[in-house]
């Protein structure tokens, strides 16, 4: 018994040796990336709800004038530029990583921000 767990130790290390130099100067293909996209279809769905919540708010503003065109123009074109970059990350096919998703939910904080800053500010409002 003792001989054959010294046999197949000095095999292994002798399979070892020889295919350490092999595997260090194989140049790498590429990575493997294993992808959860239970969490991705999760997030992406949040971000979505987010995005129509936040487009409600604004029309909602419109109709009562608490927004006035112009700044209503304005948040939805930052809307559209916030929907048109998820969709870019989207594509890449692999789903959203979570520094894209970081990067939408701060955009969207942003906007959110200045979607409560125009129905608060209180101007004249002309149509």
């Amino acid at each position: 018994m003792k001989k054959t767990l010294i046999a197949i130790a000095a095999a292994a290390a002798t399979l070892t040796a020889v295919s350490a130099p092999a595997i260090a100067s194989a140049e790498p293909r590429a990575a493997i990336v294993v992808v959860d996209n239970r969490n991705d279809f999760r997030a992406s769905a949040q971000l979505n709800a987010r995005i129509d919540r936040l487009d409600d708010r604004i029309s909602q503003g419109r109709r009562n004038g608490a927004i006035s065109v112009r700044e209503g123009r304005r948040l939805d074109a930052e809307l559209r530029s916030i929907v048109s970059q998820k969709r870019g990350f989207e594509r890449t096919g692999r789903g959203l990583n979570r520094a894209e998703i970081a990067q939408i939910d701060n955009r969207l904080d942003r906007l959110q921000g200045m979607i409560r800053y125009e129905r608060n500010d209180r101007d004249n409002h002309r149509r």
